[in-house]
């Protein structure tokens, strides 16, 4: 079976040839959901950027692959980058207000979405919307006049109705109190369940990861070092992971 997301060995570097990312190695098999936890500073967003194809100068793959299927995303210009992103790998960001237009209603947004991958909007926009737990009037807003939780989920809901092969989470529930936490990772669920598509969900927060996640990695200075099942973290052999399977345990014990 191929991969979803193939990755090997990717190093991303700064304009001095400083490495940032060091020699990363894994694979999403289509279905998967894969957690990427480490302290700040690790690398998770970095990595994030560097899968979506979102470095920023003088930030740079420096070398590695990265294939989505069979199609590589490393030699990708960015003309071919605004055809599959999105519609094959869909990112979700900490700030959900950075990805949608503030100045356009959502449901215009949304709408855009639908006809993107063909299908009606009447159908396909509210039956995303009622999948995330989202009433259809939020169509007539504003993003701006939407929680962070909201916005979270309208994000879902264009993902939904997008169906990318891939879907990255990067720190999705940051930020957000507990019963608003539970609802985007709920929704986070039924997104990849009813499409099928493969998650990548990269937080700090271990409780998070372990809702949404059947394997884990975890990062530190820029290097994976653990890759194992999520129910297997307590028994890691590396510092980095076991510190922070400690640090998880304890803070369930205190609540």
């Amino acid at each position: 079976m191929v991969a979803t997301l193939d990755v090997q060995g990717l190093s991303v570097s700064t304009g001095a040839g400083q490495a940032l990312l060091k020699e990363l190695s894994f694979k999403i098999a289509p279905g998967d959901r894969v957690g990427i936890v480490g302290a700040s500073g690790s690398g998770k967003s970095l990595t994030a950027g560097a899968l979506c194809g979102l470095l920023r100068p003088p930030l740079r793959v420096s070398s590695g692959t990265v294939n989505l299927g069979a199609q590589c995303l490393t030699a990708m210009t960015p003309r071919q980058w605004r055809k599959i992103r999105g519609r094959r790998i869909f990112q979700i960001f900490q700030s959900p207000g950075s990805a949608l237009t503030p100045a356009r209603r959502v449901g215009i947004q949304l709408d855009e979405a639908a006809r993107v991958t063909g299908v009606h909007p009447l159908e396909a926009v509210p039956a995303a919307l009622a999948s995330v737990l989202l009433d259809p009037a939020v169509c007539r807003q504003f993003p701006y006049q939407l929680s962070g939780g909201m916005k979270q989920r309208v994000l879902i809901a264009m993902a939904l109705i997008l169906q990318p092969d891939i879907l990255i989470a990067d720190e999705p529930t940051t930020g957000l109190d507990v019963l608003t936490e539970a609802e985007v990772l709920k929704a986070l669920s039924a997104m990849v369940e009813k499409t099928g598509a493969s998650l990548l969900f990269i937080s700090h927060d271990l409780r998070a990861v372990r809702t949404v996640a059947d394997r884990i990695l975890v990062m530190q200075n820029g290097e994976i070092v653990h890759d194992s099942p999520t129910g297997d973290l307590a028994h890691a052999t590396h510092p980095a992971a076991q510190s922070l399977a400690n640090a998880a345990q304890s803070l369930e014990t205190v609540c």
